[in-house]
């Protein structure tokens, strides 16, 4: 009777709530209903996973993470863990970090400097359904991912006219349709084109 009542209040909750926990894991899946950019409807199912998967974060970034709530989103195409990236995003030779936060179905890309890291500078943010992908017709999952844009990507990403790069960026992929890079220069971000669209 007890299991009963707690499936009608999980039943009972918003879509971004309807998290299923992973066996000894800590990994969740979030479940719902999304529209794809042609307008049709969609069912997907994205695995968010808890912060000790990685243990490389260094224990500022991994407190200001734990403060807020966040579970680390995987791509429909995941086949290792992802979305914690490690580069130099501040300047040639720093340490720094960026991550793709989920909570209560919302998504922000966070940068963490090596010279402030408990303090997470958020490029965007988006729902964590507004970029859908898949291997396989009918199984729809995240599709915004993040890697490691070295200074030669930076470069090409930015075009004609713009300063060589002399540091990573951040490239912000919706998987197999578009790519943006961020790059920090001279005290604030650019972006290479519009990574929301």
């Amino acid at each position: 009777m007890r299991a009963r009542g707690v499936i009608l209040a999980l039943l009972a909750l918003p879509w971004w709530q309807a998290m299923v926990l992973g066996q000894n894991t800590g990994e969740q899946i979030e479940t719902g209903q999304g529209h794809l950019a042609d307008g049709s409807e969609v069912s997907y199912r994205i695995r968010l996973m808890p912060l000790n998967s990685f243990p490389d974060l260094p224990r500022a970034v991994e407190k200001t993470l734990e403060q807020r709530g966040c579970l680390i989103p995987q791509t429909y195409e995941a086949r290792q863990l992802e979305n914690v990236i490690h580069g130099s995003f501040e300047k040639q030779g720093t340490s720094d970090w960026a991550v793709l936060c989920s909570t209560n179905g919302t998504t922000a890309l966070l940068v963490f400097f090596a010279s402030q890291p408990g303090v997470a500078i958020m490029l965007r943010r988006q729902p964590d359904a507004q970029w859908l992908g898949s291997e396989s017709v009918g199984e729809y999952g995240s599709a915004w991912g993040i890697a490691v844009a070295p200074a030669s990507q930076v470069t090409a990403a930015m075009g004609r006219g713009a300063a060589l790069a002399d540091h990573d960026g951040i490239a912000d992929t919706n998987v197999e349709r578009s790519n943006a890079v961020h790059y920090f220069h001279e005290g604030k971000w650019t972006a290479s084109n519009s990574a929301g669209s």
